[in-house]
């Protein structure tokens, strides 16, 4: 709303030294660098991300995809520090973020936000819609409350819902996609410059999940967002990405612009990957790529490429060196000692 005060909300910390990986690129908002992320219980170790390192332009859309338990939640769960790096760095608009004190943290989130992947667990569920929206405002103590409402109501009815019918109503009488539009409408209220969207559209009907989509689409166009787009329906983010990094096993395997990716990709658990994709047209025929072995633990990877037990091409020197990512063609890295093609 025009009218609506911000006064009260500090300013963001001053820019860090150093603009991270990618600084020449077109604007870049965020850049992860190095990133790694462990859990430990008791003598066991589990390395979920293993030296992640990318760059997110700003009004672009990256989508993360791969197998489940690979590491995309929780980078992006890193991302909004959720989930705390074990190493590495992340800088958000010149800031170094990983080593924010708790006011800074809290200022940090107001421009980057995470809508979860279960839409009805995500919200509180002995709170009235229009209270869930307006929380972020009210803890910002935003405008007036008649400001706070008008922006509720808009930002309700931007995601489709009804702010009269709905706002006194509770998180249990709405249905998943409706549960997900609430969702979106209390990340966008405090109108971020990041959104990381973690599965938002796995738990849903497919005919909900392209409103979801479309909704999406529109409101990055209306608010100027950037989005962190994590899925493993790969047709899903296709549709809605502008780029695509490929992840397994903690590490980034493949970025590329998301035509170049689909059509000729260079690294094979991509290929293997997008193989497996369903066809949604019958007149086209897809030969598998059949992966031999078995999947290896997270928690004792093998040395060396990450991928090499089920690599078709792997040779002696994957085992004993770790790939790093690498351009094969403008806008295009790969991760692997010998691509597809090389």
């Amino acid at each position: 709303m025009s009218g609506l005060s911000t006064a009260p909300r500090p300013e963001h910390p001053d820019p860090g030294a150093g603009a991270g990986p990618g600084a020449g690129d077109r604007d870049p908002l965020l850049a992860v660098d190095d990133l790694f992320v462990s859990f430990t219980r008791g003598h066991r170790t589990l390395q979920a991300v293993a030296g992640v390192s990318f760059t997110l332009n700003r009004g672009e859309t990256l989508g993360l995809v791969g197998e489940s338990g690979c590491g995309k939640s929780t980078t992006g769960r890193a991302i909004v520090q959720v989930d705390k790096p074990t190493s590495g760095t992340i800088t958000f608009e010149g800031a170094e973020v990983t080593g924010l004190n708790r006011a800074d943290l809290r200022l940090l989130r107001t421009q980057v936000q995470m809508i979860f992947q279960d839409p009805i667990s995500s919200l509180n569920p002995r709170r009235r819609v229009a209270d869930i929206v307006a929380e972020p405002l009210n803890i910002w103590k935003i405008g007036t409350k008649e400001e706070r409402q008008a922006k509720v109501d808009a930002m309700l009815e931007s995601v489709g819902i009804d702010p009269a019918a709905a706002g006194s109503r509770y998180p249990r009488e709405f249905s998943g996609g409706q549960c997900q539009r609430i969702s979106i409408a209390r990340a966008l209220v405090l109108e971020p410059k990041l959104l990381v969207c973690d599965e938002i559209v796995s738990a849903l009907d497919v005919s909900v999940q392209a409103q979801i989509l479309n909704l999406l689409e529109d409101l990055k166009r209306a608010h100027h967002l950037t989005l962190f787009f994590i899925a493993h329906d790969l047709a899903v983010v296709k549709n809605v990405s502008d780029r695509v990094a490929v992840m397994y096993l903690g590490r980034l395997c493949e970025i590329a612009p998301s035509d170049v990716l689909y059509d000729a990709p260079a690294h094979h658990y991509t290929e293997a990957l997008l193989s497996s994709a369903v066809e949604p047209n019958p007149e086209v025929t897809r030969t598998p790529v059949i992966l031999a072995g078995e999947p290896p633990s997270p928690i004792n990877p093998p040395s060396g490429c990450r991928f090499r037990t089920r690599c078709p091409r792997a040779e002696a020197r994957c085992s004993a060196e770790v790939p790093q990512l690498r351009a094969i063609a403008p806008g295009h890295q790969v991760a692997c000692h010998f691509p597809i093609g090389s």
